[in-house]
């Protein structure tokens, strides 16, 4: 304000003592810009001190209004639809649009929706330039594997995902009644049968695909195993390791929650079927530059596993196969392993692994415990005359 004040005082001619150097040194202004206020009050009087907007007087790259309501219409078309409706997804669609003459930028679209009101501010929300990526070099090199539970009109049942690492293709989305180790090896057979089979498989934890921390071998792994295919499984408490799949499940579930409730799980599959030929073939990915999954795929060559089986692992020192008593034992290397008397009659693995013990029937975990070697009956540490454990479903 003062340099504006002086400036006024020289314009008019009665500043001829004032050291404009000093001053605009003094106030932290250039000699330029105090002159730049002088020749305003000349031209407009005191009205010309006033700060001026910075605007341009036209803005010939702006957003037409057109072009604005299109990009809601479509943000609203893909959020109906279940699928991505954030600016990247929504400027890819307008490329494609022909009515369209000129594509806007994503920022572009993104300042759209923030002042249409379409966008939550998300200040916290992680950057994706923090996580650590990586993606396999080539289709089939590894699939990520994984289950999630939804809802149908008859109750909870079990999805198994299965997504090839390199171009996100989803090899197999399948609906099943429960989780199992055989019911993950369908599945997986079911995408070796269109994609041909993986090099490897990576997975988390879970029974139904490895039970290396329990210190045994389940039947998915042991037939990857044996067919030349090396599984790996991620750290515990650590779903970043699956990442690609966890994150294709998420967009799985919203896309379906946009669809009546499934009656079936023949049903449910018919849903899975629909979207996965979105994803595979419509739908452009964000993780692979916007490429379609398919075109990806089709991009290079696919690996392929190895020609010879695989080495089991050594953790297993010893296996039994034994009648479960009527008391529902199990006897194995001079121990008696107390399961439940509802396991009477049926067929049981035991593994042996020193001191840690697995119990399995029809590939069911039953029993993992520590042995006692200072006696050979192990109890169940269950309450005597407890309500028993139903027997699962033949």
């Amino acid at each position: 304000m003062q340099v504006k004040l002086l400036a006024a005082v020289v314009a008019a001619g009665e500043g001829e003592k004032i050291n404009v150097s000093q001053v605009c040194s003094e106030a932290g202004a250039s000699r330029k810009t105090f002159y730049k206020w002088v020749k305003r009050y000349r031209e407009h009087g005191m009205e010309g001190l006033e700060d001026r907007s910075t605007r341009p007087l036209s803005s010939p790259n702006q957003i037409s209004g057109e072009v604005e309501d299109l990009i809601v219409r479509k943000r609203k078309e893909l959020r109906d639809a279940g699928l991505d409706h954030g600016a990247t997804t929504i400027q890819w669609h307008l490329g494609r649009d022909k009515a369209v003459s000129t594509v806007p930028s994503v920022a572009g679209v993104h300042r759209v929706l923030v002042r249409r009101g379409l966008v939550d501010p998300q200040p916290k929300k992680r950057p994706k330039s923090s996580w650590k990526r990586f993606e396999a070099a080539a289709p089939n090199e590894r699939w990520q594997i994984d289950a999630m539970d939804w809802v149908i009109a008859t109750g909870v049942v079990r999805v198994f995902n299965i997504i090839d690492d390199h171009s996100r293709v989803v090899v197999r989305s399948a609906a099943v009644p429960e989780a199992t180790t055989e019911a993950a090896w369908a599945t997986f057979s079911q995408a070796v049968a269109v994609w041909g089979p993986p090099a490897g498989v990576l997975s988390d934890n879970g029974l139904c695909f490895s039970g290396k921390l329990r210190g045994f071998e389940v039947l998915f792994e042991a037939n990857l195993r044996d067919a030349g295919i090396r599984p790996s499984n991620g750290r515990p408490f650590h779903p970043q390791t699956t990442g690609k799949v966890e994150r294709f499940q998420q967009t799985l579930k919203k896309w379906l929650r946009k669809k009546d409730l499934a009656r079936s799980i023949v049903e449910l599959q018919q849903h899975l079927d629909a979207f996965c030929h979105v994803y595979n073939h419509e739908r452009p990915h964000q993780g692979i530059g916007r490429a379609i999954p398919v075109d990806r795929w089709n991009a290079s060559l696919a690996a392929r596993p190895s020609e010879e089986p695989l080495p089991h692992p050594s953790y297993i020192q010893h296996r039994y196969d034994k009648k479960v008593s009527c008391e529902g034992v199990v006897n194995a290397d001079w121990t008696a392993i107390h399961i439940g008397v509802e396991w009477a009659g049926e067929d049981a693995t035991v593994l042996i692994n020193h001191d840690r013990a697995t119990v399995l029937v029809d590939g069911h975990l039953v029993r993992h415990l520590t042995l006692d070697r200072t006696r050979r009956y192990q109890p169940s540490g269950r309450p005597r005359g407890g309500t028993r454990k139903p027997r699962l479903a033949s």
